[in-house]
């Protein structure tokens, strides 16, 4: 038993030690590894991961394009690289020479997460933000949004309940989506999915009273609807990226509604902008 527990730990500090390593990706191709130790305003000091109490080694940020960083962050030092190769630079490769240089990392491609805005949502007086997530070499996303109400009313993609409650007003709406893009090396991206959509909204719901008088108190209720989602993202710049989507389907739960309303459509429009990291 004791065996067996050693071992465990010998194999979980081989794996840890694995990722402690920072990546220098230098204008060349090169890929460094390293241990850095300081980032200032001309040069980056690092040292051999392998003796971190050896001399420090310095290195131009000019001939850098970017580092990552050992706990998955990385950090670009040169968004725009020169297309030729500079002149030779004094670094200290002390790893094993390889038979080819690997190609420039594409910096498009670099930063799983999106978080952005529905500028859509804005017109309706939602404050809606969203935040995507890429896995699969970006072939599969997960998409989580949420939104609050600044508006008095419902607004006009929720006609069927304003109709049909006694002002009606939408409080928020939260969903999850799972989207798939076929093509994962483009800057303008296609994908479609499912989009699973909450809204809560409150209105006036009529009282009986004594002596046929009526007075109304505050209610809620809620609408959970499934749809299919179809949609573009256009990466402007590693950093700032748009989406513009539509989404299609109907409620999984029937609130108390109008006849004519009973099986009506549920629509969902974004266009979005916003923040890669």
């Amino acid at each position: 038993m004791r065996l067996t527990f050693s071992f465990i730990c010998a194999l979980c500090f081989f794996w840890m030690s694995s990722f402690s390593q920072d990546v220098l990706y230098t204008v060349t191709g090169k890929k460094l590894e390293t241990k850095v130790v300081e980032i200032n305003t001309t040069d980056i000091k690092y040292k051999n991961p392998d003796n971190v109490e050896g001399p420090t080694y310095v290195i131009s940020k000019s001939d850098i394009v970017l580092v990552q960083f050992a706990n998955g962050l990385t950090q670009i030092i040169n968004p725009n690289p020169p297309s030729v190769s500079p002149p030779k630079i004094e670094a200290v490769d002390y790893t094993a020479p390889k038979a080819a240089d690997k190609p420039k990392p594409n910096l498009y491609y670099l930063n799983p997460n999106l978080i952005s805005i529905n500028a859509l949502a804005l017109a309706n007086g939602d404050v809606t933000m969203i935040y995507d997530r890429e896995f699969l070499n970006s072939h599969l996303g997960l998409s989580f949004l949420g939104g609050y109400n600044f508006n008095s009313r419902m607004g006009g993609l929720n006609a069927f309940i304003a109709d049909s409650k006694d002002k009606a007003k939408k409080i928020f709406d939260a969903g999850l989506g799972i989207n798939f893009m076929p093509r994962n090396t483009r800057r303008t991206q296609y994908f479609v999915g499912l989009l699973g959509k909450y809204m809560a909204y409150n209105y006036q719901s009529r009282v009986d009273s004594t002596n046929n008088q009526f007075h109304y108190e505050t209610a809620q209720g809620y609408q959970l609807a499934i749809m299919i989602t179809n949609g573009w993202v256009y990466r402007i710049s590693p950093d700032f990226n748009f989406k513009i989507f539509g989404s299609f389907g109907f409620p999984v739960n029937v609130p108390e509604l109008k006849s004519e309303y009973i099986g009506a459509p549920k629509v969902y429009l974004g266009y979005c902008f916003g923040y890669r990291f």
